[in-house]
């Protein structure tokens, strides 16, 4: 991945959590246990949360998440569906260096899945040379949130079938568009030099992929923030002009035929529902405003020769025609099919080995207790149940009896099939 120029915009304040981010949760039952450790899922996400009830019905509950640049202080509340398990941790994105969650949320059989990705920043100051970073991704401009949607499906593995686009959530864009408003709004008092235009876009797509040995579909949704400096009165704002971008995706996954029940049980609740902790608010807020006075010291530093390379890669990406678009499409088309045909095989074949992939491909193991055999994370050694609910450790010597409610047993791993490994 080519290297971009540094971000050079001030950041008036910590980014709001999730959308919806108001209020308290409609939270069912409290998290019945926490794991010790750390569990699998996007970006190495930290403890994983337990807790009883029935998987995709309108029950919610509340588990916590972390923040690991902050000494693990607790970060957000999130309102997930009650019976699902969550994994997650608070994240500064590498190129934008705003911290932001990265969860996976999923049911007991780990079919049906929310999770947020890593947020993916990407900078273009023309007229600037100095520092690159290199967690920024290869683009170099002004995007919009479908156009990014695109992009975002070439980075899928496996072949993609582009189902069509979906409805956005009303209250998840007035939360984009607030971001932006709010951005703006503090942006008026900045002197001209130091003035940025931000804006805020939105949009979903429905897709299908192969997981395992079984078709999926998903909701890809996004939202695109970017923030421009326009003005070039001065050699300090014309080594600022170009901008500076930001793109979260989460993601919901089910079975063929169920995601749309999914979709209405996040959108309803307004799922995640993320609420701050003021520690963290607090301790987020003085890092910010150290980088912030760390980026003025060297902006002086920047008023260099013009540079054009950003600018022509940014030209020849959108300069790409749409029969160079059909043709990634119909090969994303194609691989999919092709998966989708192997996948057709492997279920008319079940064997132990496939039963096993299938496990490996969720993250998941299944393990075999008093009750009978159930899948769970795989981030971990042990696994307890109480018959209606899962402890999991890495300490060989942990034991939930007498601390935890219930009389607990340690399950024997298994095979994906149940049958003994």
């Amino acid at each position: 991945m080519k290297k971009l120029h540094r971000s050079f915009s001030i950041i008036p304040a910590v980014a709001i959590l999730i959308a919806g981010c108001s209020s308290g949760s409609k939270s069912g039952s409290a998290a019945a246990a926490t794991a010790d450790g750390v569990g699998g899922g996007a970006a190495s996400a930290g403890t994983a949360t337990y807790v009883s009830g029935t998987p995709l019905g309108n029950q919610l509950t509340t588990a916590t998440i972390t923040d690991p640049s902050l000494g693990n202080i607790t970060a957000a509340t999130l309102t997930i569906p009650a019976g699902w398990k969550l994994q997650g941790i608070e994240m500064i994105s590498a190129c934008t260096f705003q911290p932001w969650p990265v969860i996976r949320a999923y049911s007991p059989d780990a079919l049906m899945q929310y999770r947020i990705e890593p947020v993916i920043g990407w900078q273009w100051h023309p007229n600037a040379k100095g520092t690159f970073n290199s967690g920024c991704a290869n683009i170099s401009g002004q995007m919009s949130a479908a156009n990014f949607l695109q992009y975002y499906l070439g980075t899928m593995q496996g072949g993609v079938h582009v189902v069509g686009t979906m409805a956005v959530p009303s209250a998840y864009s007035q939360w984009a568009q607030g971001l932006a408003a709010q951005k703006n709004q503090a942006n008026n008092g900045a002197a001209p030099a130091m003035q940025v235009q931000n804006t805020a876009d939105t949009a979903a797509l429905r897709i299908e992929v192969v997981n395992g040995s079984f078709v999926v579909e998903e909701r890809l949704r996004t939202v695109v923030e970017c923030s421009m400096h326009n003005d070039r009165s001065t050699a300090m704002s014309n080594a600022l002009y170009g901008g500076t971008c930001w793109a979260r995706v989460d993601v919901l996954t089910a079975p063929q035929g169920r995601l749309d029940a999914l979709v209405q049980l996040v959108d309803s609740n307004n799922l995640p529902h993320g609420v701050n902790t003021p520690q963290w608010m607090q301790a987020a807020q003085q890092r910010q405003q150290r980088q912030n006075a760390q980026a003025i010291a060297a902006l002086t530093a920047q008023e260099k020769a013009e540079s054009q390379m950003l600018y022509q890669q940014f030209q020849q990406i959108m300069a790409r025609s749409q029969a160079e678009h059909q043709q990634f499409m119909q090969q994303q088309e194609s691989q999919f099919q092709s998966a989708m045909n192997n996948a057709n095989a492997s279920m008319n074949a079940q064997s132990t080995a496939a039963s096993d992939w299938v496990d490996y491909s969720l993250d998941q193991q299944t393990v075999a207790g008093p009750n009978g055999t159930a899948k769970v994370s795989s981030a971990y050694s042990q696994t307890w149940s109480n018959g209606s609910q899962w402890y999991q450790t890495n300490d060989p010597n942990s034991n939930p009896n007498g601390v935890l409610k219930g009389n607990w047993t340690l399950t024997t791993k298994v095979h994906g099939n149940g049958q003994p490994e």
